[in-house]
């Protein structure tokens, strides 16, 4: 009887490890009532590669100004999320409460002709402190977002609000084992880049510097991002201590033309000098970002544990434009290449 009790131990230990933690329950699945502490860090460092500039239809020799500029983009951000409903593979009620949102440009630039010159701009966001809740709505085949019945906010601040900061799109459709693979959309990769959609980060104004025109200022990421193509490549892994690990690979561009964005923040932009006018006849950028991360799923608990990342950035930003002064008049084109790293440090823990 004890060989016996014994053999079908054996038989039955392979069959409840395999239901204990599958690659098949590799799914979102979090009990309705769970309330998770989003954080989501981001970094971008980019340096200047190559400056060209033709004026008035003449190239210039941009190494003749000496000019060299490094650029680090740091954004903090954490949600409270309570998943008060669930629907299918998704949310169907949830809370959110937009604990902290902070976002700090930091640019070093130097030339021969003005110096040196270091400046930091934080941006704040009126969405901090603020609880927005989301509803599946089956008619629109999205979310809605609202303010909670008993609060009224700023119905502006709600518009391109994103629900999905779970990651669920790396997950595979179905059961798979260690090793298998699978592609993503790479227009996905918008979830990364700006957590939550649009956050209403504006710039503080720069009380050192009023004035300066930038129209590029209050230009997010998910502004600079326009059609995404490439691959996105998930892996799996297997099980880490509780936790499945999926490898996802990015080797995307990402192409947007900005000229009418410009021109729209353009036509209320303060000038340096009085009787200076700018206009952007053209402004276009290109994003290419290759890199690896590594995405730690609560198979229990059905949500991301956390999800780092590192790769290769580069932007390429062309502009052509129009100055007009009391000096005179000048048309200028300039083409900037950046290049540089991108980190993300995402993490959710439940209360």
């Amino acid at each position: 009887m004890k060989r016996r009790n014994t053999l079908l131990l054996s038989l039955a230990l392979p069959a409840l490890w395999a239901f204990t933690a599958p690659a098949g329950e590799i799914s979102f699945h979090p009990k309705a009532g769970t309330t998770l502490t989003k954080s989501f860090d981001t970094t971008v460092e980019l340096s200047l590669d190559e400056m060209r500039m033709v004026m008035n239809g003449e190239e210039q020799d941009a190494s003749m100004f000496g000019m060299e500029m490094s650029m680090t983009n740091t954004s903090e951000l954490e949600f409270t999320d309570t998943y008060v409903t669930l629907g299918a593979g998704r949310p169907a009620t949830l809370h959110r409460t937009y604990e902290s949102l902070g976002n700090t440009t930091s640019t070093s630039t130097s030339n021969q002709i003005t110096g040196s010159m270091d400046l930091d701009v934080p941006s704040a966001s009126e969405l901090e402190g603020l609880t927005v809740v989301f509803t599946w709505d089956e008619d629109e085949g999205g979310f809605v977002a609202a303010y909670p019945e008993d609060e009224e906010g700023d119905e502006t601040l709600l518009e391109d609000l994103e629900e999905d900061t779970d990651l669920r799109g790396f997950l595979p459709r179905g059961a798979v084992e260690e090793g298998a693979t699978w592609t993503v959309d790479p227009a996905y990769l918008i979830h990364l880049m700006a957590p939550g959609g649009d956050l209403k980060l504006i710039p503080e104004e720069m009380e050192e510097m009023p004035g300066m025109g930038d129209p590029t200022s209050e230009l997010g990421i998910k502004d600079m991002l326009g059609e995404i193509e490439g691959e996105v490549t998930c892996e799996y892994l297997g099980m880490r201590e509780g936790l499945a690990a999926i490898k996802v690979t990015l080797e995307v561009t990402s192409a947007n033309d900005l000229s009418e964005l410009i021109a729209e923040k353009m036509a209320d932009a303060e000038m340096p000098q009085e009787g200076m006018d700018v206009s952007f006849d053209s402004m276009d950028v290109e994003i290419e970002i290759e890199g690896e991360g590594t995405l730690l799923w609560n198979v229990e608990g059905g949500y991301f544990a956390s999800f780092e990342f590192a790769g290769d950035m580069q932007q390429v930003m062309e502009m052509a434009m129009a100055i007009s002064s009391p000096m005179g008049e000048m048309d200028m084109e300039q083409t900037i290449t950046m290049s540089g790293n991108l980190n993300f440090a995402f993490e959710a823990s439940e209360e």
